[in-house]
């Protein structure tokens, strides 16, 4: 089944976890992905939604040669006889569907912001009968929600769309 195909509910997700970080964050990546994907990642420092979402390869860990991989290997891999390894596809699915689904989140919590915006800018507009002298107060706040829709928007297209070089192949 093409992982394209899958809806995301993001509702099994809670409504704040944009800004969850360690523990709480951890306890959500162990409920969806697992307890193995939440170990790699609190290995490497992955304490966020945001910091995981700017990862660019979680798996490119496990071609170390270190000991204290060595469990999260054994539990994230297969071992081939001469000492290779191959991650699990399972895990390799879990991390791709985790990712999905907090890109996902992060979008919707994007466009909810801009629509605030939005509709503060119309409730703010002179049309609605604001007295003449609030009008620049009012410019000077459409020019601060204006920026704020373009570094939304920046920032929105820096995250990669399709994270497909997500893979790592040992």
């Amino acid at each position: 089944m093409s992982s394209q195909n899958l809806i995301l509910d993001t509702s099994i997700l809670p409504t704040d976890i944009l800004s969850f970080s360690d523990d709480h964050f951890y306890r959500v990546v162990e409920k969806i992905a697992g307890s193995a994907e939440a170990k790699l990642l609190e290995v490497q420092g992955i304490r966020s939604v945001y910091s995981f979402l700017h990862t660019e390869d979680v798996f490119s860990i496990l071609s170390l040669s270190c000991s204290a991989l060595r469990d999260i290997k054994r539990q994230i891999c297969f071992e081939a006889d001469d000492l290779s390894y191959m991650i699990k596809p399972g895990c390799r699915g879990s991390i791709r569907y985790l990712y999905k689904l907090l890109h996902q989140k992060h979008e919707e919590h994007q466009k909810n912001i801009t629509l605030k915006f939005k509709r503060n800018k119309q409730s703010n507009s002179p049309e609605n009968s604001q007295p003449i002298h609030d009008l620049s107060q009012d410019s000077s706040q459409a020019g601060s929600i204006s920026s704020h829709q373009q570094l939304l928007t920046t920032a929105g297209s820096v995250l990669p769309h399709d994270k497909q070089h997500f893979y790592f192949q040992l």
